[in-house]
C-alpha cells in the first residue's frame, strides 16, 4: 500500500520523502519494524519513540510518522495533505536517515488508529462490533455477549481483558484494549475467518490514547463508573474518567446504558447514538425483577426475570445479574431467539469471575478478579448475603496505583469480611509491605479482623488451612491473571493451580 493511502482520513504533513512510498507494515516499536515499514513515533509516559527514528532505518523503515512539534516549522496546506518547508527536528540536530519518507501530524496516536484502519482495509466495516465501557462487568459482560451469539450460531472474535480470540485461536490479553494497530490486524483476521460479530472491551485509556479511533462500533455499552483508576498515571478525576468514557457512544450507532449508575447521565450527555436502558431498580427500557439467590450445593446463582420473562445466570448477585441484562439487551437487539439466550447464561463461566474452585474441606472457595473498593464491597456484600458461618477474604493491591485505592479497599474489607488476609498483588516497582501498610490504615479504621503476609502462597495456605465448613473464602485481585509482576518481571502465578495443590497438601 503506497503511504499517501494511509492519510485519507486524517491531515498528514509531507516533511522528507515521497507519498508514493511503499508501506508493507505498520510498526509503533522499533523493535518490531521490517523492510518497508511504517514506524510512527509514540511519546509515552516513560519513552519517546522520536529517539529511535534511526534505529527504525537500520531495520528498514521506509517511512516514519512524527508529531508535528518534532518538527521547528511547517508549511502551507494542500488539502489533507501538506508540504514541509524545513527539515529541522526540534530535537536539535538530530540526523535522520535521507533515504526515510517522513510524515508529521498533530497526534501520532490519533493518526496511528486511522492510519492502521486504511492499511488494515477498515475491517470493522465487515463487522458488527460491539464495544462495552466501565469500571467493573466488562469482562463478564463480555463474555455473556459472545456466548450467547456463539450459540445462535454466529462466529464471533472477542478482546478483552482475559484474551484475545478468534474462532479457536486464542491469545493471552496484554491489556484491556490493545494498541489500534494490533486491534485493526485482530479485527482483520476476524473479518477473514468469517466471523460475523466482535465484541470488545473498551476502556478508559483505550479511548483517552485513541486506539479505538477508526472502529465502526455498531452497539456500545456502559455498565457503572466507579472511583477507580484514578491517578497521575490514568486520569486527574472522577469528571475526566466520565469524559473518556463518554467517547464510546460518539462512535457508536446503538448505545445501551445502566440507568441506575449515577454517572449515567454524564456518560450519555453528548451521546450521538440511539439510546437504550436497562435496570435492576428503575423503569427503563429493559428491566430485570424478581432477583432470587440460590446455593445448589454450593453451586451459586441467581434467578430473575426481564420484562416478565424468566431467567437464571450460573453466578451470584445482583452484579451479575446487571452484566447478564447487559448481554441480553445486546442480543435481543440483534434478533436472538429468547431461549437461546436463556440457555446459554445458564451455563456461562467466566475465568477469574466469582469461580468456584472444587474442594472437600465443606466451604465455598471463590477466585475473583475484584481489585478495586467497588468490586471488593459488591464481592463481598454478595457473599454475605448468603449466610456464610464466616466470610474471608485475601488480597493485596498493586504498585504504582493510588494510597487512596489501598486504603479504601483495606476499609471496606474490615467493613464486609469477618476476616481478611492482607497480602501481596503485583507490587512492580514497590515494596510490598509499603502497599500493605497502607491498606493496614484503611482496615485500621474499622473493627475487622485481620492478618499480614508478604508471601502470597503462604497466605493462601493460613487462610484456606483456616476455614471451616459453610465458610466463603475468597481469593480476590488475581482473577483470571497467571503471574506476579515483580520488579519488571512477571513471574508465574497461577492462582487456581496453587490453590489446587494447597487443598491436596491439606487432605
Amino acid at each position: 500500500m503506497i503511504l499517501k493511502a494511509l492519510f485519507e482520513r486524517i491531515p498528514a504533513v509531507l516533511c522528507q520523502g515521497s507519498w508514493d512510498t511503499d508501506i508493507a507494515s505498520i510498526a509503533m516499536c522499533s523493535k518490531e519494524v521490517t523492510n518497508n515499514s511504517l514506524f510512527i513515533c509514540i511519546k509515552g509516559m516513560e519513552q519517546d519513540g522520536h529517539q529511535y527514528i534511526q534505529e527504525a532505518a537500520e531495520r528498514g523503515a521506509a517511512a516514519c510518522l512524527v508529531e508535528e512539534t518534532f518538527w521547528k516549522k511547517s508549511a502551507s496546506v494542500h488539502g489533507n495533505l501538506k508540504q514541509a518547508e524545513k527539515k529541522t527536528s526540534a530535537y536539535g540536530e538530530l540526523k535522520l536517515p535521507e533515504q526515510m519518507t517522513i510524515v508529521s501530524v498533530q497526534n501520532t496516536r490519533e493518526a496511528a488508529a486511522w492510519a492502521a484502519a486504511a492499511f488494515y482495509r477498515y475491517p470493522s466495516k465487515k463487522l458488527k462490533v460491539i464495544g462495552i465501557t466501565g469500571t467493573k462487568g466488562k469482562t463478564s459482560t463480555t463474555f455473556m455477549i459472545r456466548d450467547i451469539l456463539e450459540a445462535a450460531g454466529y462466529k464471533t472474535g472477542l478482546l478483552g481483558t482475559i484474551d484475545y480470540e478468534i474462532g479457536e485461536e486464542k491469545k493471552r490479553a496484554e491489556r484491556t484494549t490493545p494498541e489500534a494497530i494490533d486491534i485493526q490486524r485482530y479485527l482483520r483476521k476476524m473479518a477473514d475467518s468469517g466471523c460475523r460479530f466482535a465484541v470488545m472491551e473498551v476502556s478508559s485509556q483505550g479511548l483517552k490514547l485513541h486506539r479505538s479511533d477508526g472502529i465502526l462500533f455498531d452497539v456500545g455499552v456502559f455498565t457503572n463508573l466507579g472511583r477507580d483508576h484514578i491517578g497521575p498515571k490514568e486520569h486527574k478525576d472522577m469528571a475526566e474518567y466520565a469524559h473518556y468514557k463518554s467517547l464510546l457512544f460518539q462512535k457508536c450507532c446503538f448505545g445501551i446504558g445502566n440507568i441506575d449508575d449515577p454517572y449515567y447521565r454524564e456518560i450519555f450527555k453528548d451521546a450521538s447514538c440511539q439510546v437504550c436502558t436497562y435496570s435492576c431498580r428503575q423503569k427503563a427500557d429493559v428491566q430485570a425483577s424478581d432477583i432470587m439467590l440460590v446455593n445448589r450445593n454450593g453451586q451459586l446463582g441467581t434467578f430473575f426475570k426481564v420484562n416478565g420473562e424468566e431467567y437464571a445466570v450460573s453466578a451470584p448477585g445482583e452484579f451479575s445479574v446487571y452484566n447478564a441484562v447487559a448481554a441480553i439487551t445486546v442480543c435481543r437487539h440483534y434478533g436472538i431467539d429468547q431461549e437461546i439466550i436463556r440457555k446459554a447464561l445458564k451455563t456461562i463461566r467466566v475465568p477469574g469471575r466469582v469461580e468456584v474452585i472444587d474442594n472437600d474441606r465443606g466451604y465455598l472457595l471463590l477466585i475473583d478478579y475484584a481489585h478495586n473498593a467497588m468490586s471488593l464491597k459488591n464481592i463481598l456484600k454478595t457473599m454475605r448475603r448468603y449466610h456464610p458461618r464466616q466470610l474471608w477474604v485475601l488480597f493485596g493491591c498493586g504498585g504504582g496505583r493510588s494510597a487512596a485505592r489501598r486504603r479504601e479497599m483495606g476499609c471496606v474489607a474490615g467493613k464486609y469480611a469477618d476476616f481478611t488476609v492482607i497480602t501481596s498483588d503485583n507490587p512492580r516497582y514497590e515494596e510490598p509491605e509499603r502497599i500493605m501498610q497502607t491498606i493496614e490504615e484503611g482496615m485500621k479504621e474499622t473493627k475487622g479482623q485481620y492478618q499480614m503476609m508478604v508471601d502470597r502462597k503462604e497466605a493462601m495456605r493460613f487462610m484456606l488451612a483456616q476455614g471451616r465448613p459453610g465458610d466463603i473464602l475468597i481469593l480476590a485481585g488475581k482473577g483470571h491473571e497467571q503471574y506476579q509482576e515483580i520488579k519488571g518481571d512477571y513471574l508465574p502465578f497461577n492462582e487456581r493451580k496453587i490453590a489446587q495443590e494447597i487443598l491436596a497438601d491439606l487432605d
